[in-house]
């Protein structure tokens, strides 16, 4: 009896010979620019095919992880990291020939062969020149060095989107990120890319504000900083962005309030109305009505947990506080916020629909779930109003304006929005509860003075 193995990915041709051919995912595809693996394999059969053939399944893997990295949100491949992947492949390829005379052989044997297989032509310069010098450290890398220590572990798409628009724009200015050699930047490089992003239009017509460059613009100065630093070229690169002015002396201040304005009493009646129908989904109803009540961001409102609403106690609230699932913008974020009248029942609907769930909204517990809210609740204002000013981020406006006409402190109003307290003592002193009792008082003048529909 005689026992046929038959090789997945393995077709014959003429003469008994034999060619693994294997066809690549698309998205690989598109990266290498060609879509099968395919090599004609020395061996004809028994153990010298099998053996073969596990070495070529395993270099296919190799390829596509590689490629799929370079393809993935994560992070592209840089030539600098290609080059140190390529110098750790080509040792282990080295060292698994059997059968030469000496290391230099070996590498001969294995140029040999990859230079008639078509194989990366980075590993092929790394077998048969393993103490070339390293490309030079760019643009790219930098990117890639923020995202992995800046980045990593961060909820959202917000951050993640702003990093590879902020890139985007370095290329539409300076070109590729990979060719942007970090010793060789310039200030002139800097003002180039400042002029050209304050010179953007976005999609409504209107010019980048000044504020939005500088945002934008810190980024680039941060991930410069970080690459000479975790690279160690001090010394050999300067950061250009560094002290890199942004607008005219005359230029008009640039704040939030120019950007949004308050809800007008209208629309917030006609908000409720609507919110208070029937919706395809209910929670949409309870989130815009906890927005309302309480002046959070959205994401801190959708990423809460069950346990971070206290109901059963004596000023009840909700606590805004990072958790796995989410983070929240800054270390004065970390606050209790006042439940009071619509706000207290919206809580308490919303844990009763939540029940046996670890967090409040279930049905947007994903990353960008708050995005997917936004998204939502601004279909339903548009319907109600078409000022560009108008979004749902304006009931924090409104919840500030009910604030300062209440007279509230400057303090409780910061710790209640969450914004920076200015001295120390504020910031520091005194314990939980007092300082609930106060954003507790503080919300109920406020809340005196919200609309009654």
């Amino acid at each position: 009896m005689v026992l046929v193995m038959k090789f997945k990915y393995v077709d014959s041709l003429s003469g008994n010979r034999k060619r693994f051919r294997r066809r690549y995912p698309k998205a690989v595809a598109e990266v290498l620019g060609e879509s099968v693996f395919q090599v004609a394999m020395k061996a004809r059969d028994g153990a010298d095919l099998f053996t073969e053939h596990a070495k070529l399944l395993s270099e296919y893997e190799k390829i596509v992880v590689k490629a799929k990295r370079t393809a993935s949100e994560k992070g592209q491949l840089t030539p600098l990291e290609h080059w140190r992947e390529a110098v750790k492949e080509a040792e282990a390829l080295v060292a698994g020939i059997t059968g030469a005379r000496n290391e230099d052989e070996a590498r001969r044997l294995l140029a040999d062969d990859l230079e008639r297989r078509g194989a990366d032509p980075v590993l092929y310069r790394a077998v048969v020149s393993p103490e070339a010098k390293e490309p030079a450290v760019t643009m790219l890398d930098a990117k890639e060095i923020y995202r992995k220590e800046r980045m990593a572990g961060a909820k959202g798409r917000n951050q993640k989107n702003r990093l590879d628009r902020v890139c985007r724009r370095i290329e539409a200015s300076l070109g590729p990120l990979k060719k942007l050699v970090l010793v060789n930047l310039k200030r002139e490089h800097a003002r180039k890319l400042r002029d050209d992003m304050l010179a953007t239009r976005k999609n409504d017509g209107s010019l980048l504000s000044p504020s939005s460059v500088k945002r934008e613009l810190n980024m680039v100065r941060a991930m410069v900083s970080l690459a000479i630093k975790e690279h160690d070229l001090q010394g050999q690169a300067n950061n250009p962005f560094e002290s890199l002015g942004i607008a005219s002396a005359d230029a008009p201040p640039d704040n939030e309030f120019d950007k949004r304005d308050p809800l007008p009493l209208d629309v917030i009646l006609a908000m409720r109305q609507r919110m208070a129908k029937s919706l395809r989904e209910p929670v949409l109803g309870i989130i815009w009505r906890l927005l309302e009540g309480t002046g959070c961001r959205g994401a801190e409102i959708v990423g809460l947990r069950v346990q971070d609403v206290q109901l059963n106690c004596k000023y009840p609230h909700i606590r805004v506080m990072w958790h796995e699932d989410r983070r929240i913008k800054t270390k004065v974020s970390i606050r209790s916020v006042p439940l009071i009248g619509d706000a207290l029942e919206a809580a308490g609907e919303a844990v009763r629909l939540a029940e046996g769930a670890r967090m409040l909204f279930p049905r947007y517990a994903y990353e960008g779930g708050p995005d997917a809210v936004s998204g939502a609740l601004m279909k339903h204002l548009r319907k109600e109003t078409t000022s560009e000013r108008h979004v749902v981020y304006s009931l924090r406006h409104n919840m500030k304006d009910y604030l300062v006409s209440a007279g509230v402190p400057e303090r409780d109003e910061h710790r209640i929005l969450g914004h920076s307290l200015g001295g120390v003592g504020d910031r520091v002193y005194g314990g939980d509860e007092a300082k609930l009792k106060a954003a507790t008082e503080a919300m109920e003048l406020a809340f005196a003075l919200m609309p009654r529909a």
